[in-house]
């Protein structure tokens, strides 16, 4: 499956991406309700997953609106990394086949890197832990995606932590 993305200037969805240490997991949470149902459209959500971390998808628009999913910190490498150079915006995912309300669509992630540091409180994880975007698009407060017209290359996430 090949999944494009492209991106244009917006503002990005208002709230605050949590991380859960007891549950191992991401999750998001809006700032502004009917705003996300906004962009949500009257289609539902579909979901890119890469491996278990999924980024949540409007189904009517392709439009990239949050990251939430499984993933133990427990696996994440230690480094010092450049935080990302990333406007707000909006990304729009396209499919090779059409999203559908519910389902997944996967991005291989058989050689993604899960990459932390301490310092900042960046999380990132990208194929051979190499950045190949061409972009960073601040999509909602903490989830920075890169990418380019081939697709995703990297997630960025700078979460709030919880016990």
């Amino acid at each position: 499956m090949i999944i494009k993305a492209l991106w244009q200037p917006s503002d990005s969805l208002p709230g605050e991406l949590l991380y859960s240490r007891s549950e191992y997991g991401f999750r998001f949470r809006t700032a502004d309700a009917k705003n996300l149902a906004a962009s949500e459209g009257d289609k539902g959500f579909a979901s890119v997953s890469i491996d278990t971390l999924q980024i949540e998808v409007s189904v009517q628009t392709g439009r990239a609106l949050y990251v939430w999913g499984y993933e133990p910190y427990t696996s994440w490498r230690n480094e010092n990394f450049n935080e990302p150079e990333a406007q707000p915006g909006l990304v729009l995912l396209q499919p090779s086949e059409p999203f559908e309300e519910g389902i997944s669509l996967s991005i291989s992630a058989q050689h993604w890197g899960r990459r932390y540091d301490q310092s900042t409180g960046w999380f990132v994880t990208s194929p051979l832990d190499r950045d190949g975007a061409e972009w960073h698009v601040e999509i909602a407060k903490g989830i920075v995606l890169g990418g380019s017209i081939q697709g995703i290359q990297s997630v960025y996430l700078r979460p709030t932590f919880e016990d």
